[in-house]
């Protein structure tokens, strides 16, 4: 849309392009930070253990500048920038998900420079301890910015979120055969440049801890799918099958989001 006077876009609907993500400043608690690194709660933790989830969740906190970017897309302009480069699976559930879908927006959120860059050098400078567990709370952080974004969306688009029975899932480039080329006409249509991330030729995204991808809100069903797809049997983690069952939870209040989010 057109630049306004501050710089950020107008998105159809009256939503601003530009979404602040405070909410998501703080670190996540030290037993979600524990967690990313594969130690459930609960778990006896070594004190330099949790010496270094202090000192990681600091870090955070103080490096983090995190920025989210929307805008509304219909379905027919989304599967124009859905084919890309021509270099997705031949079937995959997304083209059939956004045609029964109710409203749509491509998203990109970043956690900032910093925040990379401090984790690329803890690496490089033989911290890996440290890093990891930076690694592992900025990852935490940017799969929430994606839902944060999701449910901003959903509530610019539905009056009364509770009784809607609208449901809102994010799905990005490189995952469940839209093919991680995808990002180039996604950046060409979204221009995430103006909060500061960068696509290199191998379409990946810089600051390394960011996000993007299109948000699609319909009802619960229009995201159910079976595992039945050629990159589902070079899949780890099945990871949707827990999206798609965290639909049937009604959504949660704002304050409850707020203190999840902040958590």
């Amino acid at each position: 849309g057109p630049a306004g006077r501050d710089g950020r876009i107008a998105v159809e609907g009256g939503m601003t392009g530009i979404i602040p993500l405070a909410a998501i400043e703080v670190a996540p608690a030290p037993e979600t930070v524990l967690r990313t690194q594969g130690i459930p709660e609960g778990h006896p933790v070594p004190e330099r253990v949790a010496g270094l989830v202090e000192e990681a969740r600091d870090l955070y906190e103080t490096l983090a500048r995190p920025i989210g970017l929307l805008a509304r897309i219909s379905p027919s302009d989304f599967l124009e920038v859905y084919d890309g480069e021509g270099r997705n699976s031949e079937r995959s559930p997304l083209p059939g998900i956004a045609a029964r879908a109710g409203h749509m927006a491509l998203f990109a959120a970043t956690l900032g420079e910093p925040v990379s860059r401090k984790i690329k050098n803890l690496f490089a400078g033989n911290d890996a301890a440290l890093g990891c567990m930076l690694d592992g709370i900025a990852s935490e952080r940017a799969d929430i910015a994606a839902s944060l974004l999701g449910r901003t969306f959903l509530e610019s688009v539905v009056n009364d979120l509770a009784h809607s029975g609208m449901t809102v899932l994010p799905y990005s480039p490189g995952y469940c055969g839209w093919h991680v080329s995808g990002q180039q006409s996604l950046f060409a249509y979204l221009d995430p440049g103006q909060i500061g991330i960068e696509l290199n030729a191998s379409s990946l995204m810089s600051p390394i801890k960011s996000v993007s991808g299109v948000l699609v809100a319909g009802p619960p069903e229009i995201h159910a799918f079976d595992n039945d797809f050629d990159f589902c049997l070079d899949c780890d983690t099945w990871e949707c099958r827990e999206r798609i069952a965290s639909l049937a939870h009604p959504p949660p209040t704002k304050t409850e989001r707020s203190s999840e989010w902040k958590s």
